[in-house]
């Protein structure tokens, strides 16, 4: 009733149960042998058919409730019996041994019956460790259901008495029996039709009660009991509630959850290859034939992050590491086109012009060599002139002589105006004025 009744609790038990349907299943031979390999594939059939599939979730129910029962449907297929179907049983119709608590016996006006060997599918589910009967997780979540579940009809009542304001019927003291019972009934309509008629004489006050944040008490108690139901079954809260930085943290969380998804994969493989494999090999095999069980397991499915995929494609010729185009395609989950389809065509990047031809080193220097000669030969007789004069130092003595008065005469000058009185006759070339 708890699943029934409860939507949160019914919610996340879902999401527990059904976290196995994102891993792949795998069935391994147990050695290399043909029998092994042979009991492998007939029980990768049964596990991969319709029937099976669908009835994991059935398994499953042993998270909740510590134990799952499935009767295995057989049929006769020739002279050869196959698994059919798996059916869920109520798990009223079972009981625990009264002395150890592990063995599982079926319910009987007679006393506790023994199971029918080959017959059923028991899935115990250890949330914790201890007797199955306690190992599910109904039991964690009780004490969490119930007190909800007293926060919830407190909370009701509340609504039920301070939803609707007070009406409040006042009357003289000279009304009759009579009038109270019309004032009585007025009231009380007041609050169901919005309407109602009373005497002249008498008066109705609408009092409206104070309880602001009284009903965030009652909710944010039920929100909490939720908060830990989500911790008990998923082992987080962050991808059920809203919490502060909940995205970043649901990406932790999630890591979390898939620890717990990973264990009970375990737990059902296990399951799986004793009572489904198990009868399979007793059935189809001789008895002395020791032939292994086939190994069944549960992965998670491979995930490759496309971006990075194509920047390994781009650098893989560099690397010498071939990559097949068929996981590239699976990748980005897009199928390999037909040929009589139409492809769409990538336009490649014209390529860069070819660059210039180096010239020969000493086919250059022969052509620096002479083109400096011709510069030497085109120079006329005023270079050469400004060349000697430099050379024997008498452009120095010119310079001297021709500047040294007006470098003199700026030294004695005794401000700004006297320097610009000696600029002045500077430009009109007398430099003896300047002495």
């Amino acid at each position: 009733q708890m699943e029934e009744k409860d939507l949160h609790y019914a919610a996340v038990l879902g999401v527990r149960k059904r976290a196995i349907r994102s891993l792949e299943l795998h069935v391994d031979p147990g050695d290399e042998s043909e029998p092994a390999r042979k009991l492998a594939e007939m029980t990768r059939d049964i596990l991969m058919s319709t029937a099976i599939r669908t009835s994991l979730i059935d398994m499953m129910d042993a998270i909740g409730k510590g134990f799952s029962v499935c009767e295995i449907i057989w049929e006769r297929d020739g002279k050869d019996l196959r698994i059919a179907d798996v059916d869920h049983v109520d798990p009223r119709w079972f009981e625990f041994d009264r002395e150890n608590g592990r063995h599982l016996y079926l319910r009987d006006n007679a006393g506790p019956q023994p199971l029918r060997p080959d017959s059923y599918v028991i899935h115990l589910s250890k949330a914790k460790s201890g007797l199955p009967i306690r190992g599910g997780l109904a039991r964690l979540a009780a004490w969490a259901y119930m007190f909800k579940n007293y926060t919830v009809k407190d909370w009701a009542i509340f609504c039920e008495a301070y939803g609707h304001p007070l009406r409040l019927g006042k009357y003289d003291s000279s009304a009759t029996p009579s009038d109270r019972q019309t004032l009585l009934r007025a009231v009380r309509q007041i609050g169901v039709d919005m309407a109602a008629i009373i005497p002249k004489t008498m008066e109705v006050d609408v009092v409206n009660g104070s309880t602001s944040g009284v009903e965030k008490l009652y909710e944010g108690k039920a929100r909490w009991w939720d908060e830990q139901v989500s911790k008990g079954v998923l082992g987080q809260v962050a991808t059920t509630d809203a919490i502060a930085g909940g995205h970043a943290v649901g990406k932790i969380h999630e890591n979390v959850r898939d620890d717990i998804r990973d264990a009970d994969a375990e737990q059902l493989a296990a399951t799986l290859q004793r009572d489904l494999a198990g009868p399979l090999r007793r059935l189809h095999f001789p008895a002395d034939a020791r032939i292994p069980l086939p190994n069944i397991r549960f992965a998670p499915k491979e995930a490759v992050d496309p971006r990075l995929l194509l920047e390994l494609a781009k650098e893989s010729g560099a690397l010498g590491l071939p990559i097949a185009k068929a996981d590239v395609y699976r990748a980005f989950a897009i199928s390999r086109p037909d040929a009589d389809e139409e492809v769409i065509e990538v336009r490649k990047p014209e390529p860069p012009p070819a660059p210039a031809p180096q010239p020969d080193p000493e086919v250059e220097a022969e052509r620096q060599a002479a083109s400096r000669l011709a510069e030497a030969r085109a120079r006329d007789s005023i270079d050469a002139l400004v060349d000697q004069l430099i050379a024997e130092g008498d452009m120095q003595r010119a310079a001297e002589a021709d500047l040294g008065p007006l470098i003199e005469a700026i030294r004695r000058a005794a401000d700004m105006d006297e320097v610009r009185d000696v600029l002045a006759t500077f430009v009109d070339r007398d430099p003896a004025a300047l002495v």
